[in-house]
């Protein structure tokens, strides 16, 4: 894209930047010069909320920051449920991870309570699932029949190539993954990571967390596997500002030295020094992270506009569900990023009939037809509108230079 674009905040969303950043960083906030609008707090809320974020704020509260009372009581109020959910959650990602390991399936926590142990609250960070990396992929099998066993269901339409959604009793996700990230538009780098389970399993470790004992990846391994999922919904309908805040806690954290260079030395292989750089700017500028932390981590691979892929993070809340039509970012905008896309997509769709190239021209057509009537029927909305959006998205992916060292080296 073209940086000399003009992108603006408004004075809620740097607001909210400056509360997020002191927060994440235990400092205090600095009140206004003037006095905000009930308006501006509305949208404040609002914002926060979108982004589920909200409860992070919660140490201001206790500062005494002159919050309205109106919002001081809403945000005590989601911070009070946010805390109760955070414990239940807790205790069940304990359960789960447990009975694997007692059943010799080594197991590794994704997300959840591995990125809440790195922020100062760890009880405020929100989360609505559990998630759980199957350090021995091939133990799929013997882990769905546990959780058979423990009173799981299959959640259906939810399974993928990359990891199974069970669903317990009480209606609370589990998702059982195999591999780090969702397969993406590069068979190299699918087939890369796969081959590093071996060594994953090698290096977990065993952190407290809330007076709880999880296994999860060491630090290098674990903000790879966060830039992953960032990448992996950036990609889609892209992410708002819980994953950046994920980001900064971790980084603003105790990370040895090893882990760092081993965290450098992922991103150098998979060819994704660009858009760690672009994540890791955003956090420095914006939301709190300390600069001599991200020196260590930076490789000035990204010269694009920091404001422009803020205002796409911004634009998208929470995983982009607020707009219809955000449903896929492509590497760039020629034909052949278009054709790439679509095939990755058809192979998402039909993961066992694609393996035969003979069927290729009728899954095509299928993938084609599906996504047609899906987005017509479902989200209400035209083919032509998704490409349009898709376009507008993708025009400045190619500052991220996605995948592109990784595919020249190999």
């Amino acid at each position: 894209m073209n940086n000399s674009t003009m992108v603006t905040f408004s004075q809620s969303e740097r607001k909210l930047f400056g509360y997020l950043a002191a927060t994440l960083c235990g400092e205090e906030a600095k009140v206004p010069d003037q006095p905000l609008s009930d308006e501006c707090w509305e949208e404040i809320l609002g914002l926060a909320q979108a982004h589920v974020v909200l409860p992070l704020l919660y140490p201001l509260v206790e500062q005494g920051y002159p919050f309205p009372e109106s919002f001081r009581l809403r945000l005590e109020n989601e911070s009070r449920r946010t805390v109760q959910q955070s414990y239940h959650l807790m205790f069940l990602t304990h359960y789960v991870v447990n009975a694997l390991e007692e059943a010799g399936i080594p197991s590794a926590v994704l997300k959840g309570a591995a990125a809440a142990g790195d922020y100062p609250v760890p009880e405020l960070r929100k989360s609505g699932d559990v998630d759980v990396l199957l350090m021995k992929p091939e133990q799929l099998g013997k882990a769905e029949r546990l959780f058979l066993e423990m009173g799981f269901n299959s959640k259906p339409g939810e399974n993928g190539n990359h990891h199974e959604v069970w669903r317990t009793s009480e209606g609370i996700d589990v998702e059982l993954h195999v591999m780090m990230a969702e397969p993406f538009d590069s068979e190299k780098i699918n087939s890369f990571l796969s081959n590093q389970m071996d060594q994953l399993r090698r290096r977990t470790q065993v952190v407290n967390v809330m007076g709880l004992d999880f296994p999860v990846l060491e630090k290098g391994d674990h903000a790879f596997q966060l830039l992953l999922h960032m990448l992996q919904h950036f990609l889609r309908a892209g992410f708002g500002l819980k994953l950046l805040c994920d980001w900064v806690a971790l980084w603003n954290g105790a990370v040895p030295q090893t882990e760092r260079e081993r965290y450098l030395m992922w991103i150098r292989q998979t060819g994704l020094r660009g858009f760690s750089d672009m994540i890791t700017s955003l956090c420095t500028e914006y939301l709190g992270l300390d600069r001599g932390r991200a020196e260590g981590i930076l490789t000035g691979t990204f010269q694009g506009s920091a404001e422009v892929f803020m205002r796409e993070i911004l634009d998208a809340e929470e995983f982009g569900l607020h707009e219809k039509s955000r449903m896929v970012v492509l590497r760039g905008n020629s034909f052949m990023d278009y054709v790439r896309e679509f095939h990755h997509q058809m192979r998402l769709g039909y993961p066992s009939a694609s393996r035969i190239l003979l069927l290729w021209p009728v899954l095509w057509v299928m993938a084609f037809v599906k996504f047609c009537r899906n987005n017509q029927k479902i989200r209400g909305i035209s083919f032509l509108e998704v490409i349009q959006r898709t376009r507008e998205r993708s025009r400045y992916t190619k500052e991220l230079h996605l995948f592109k060292n990784f595919e020249r080296d190999k």
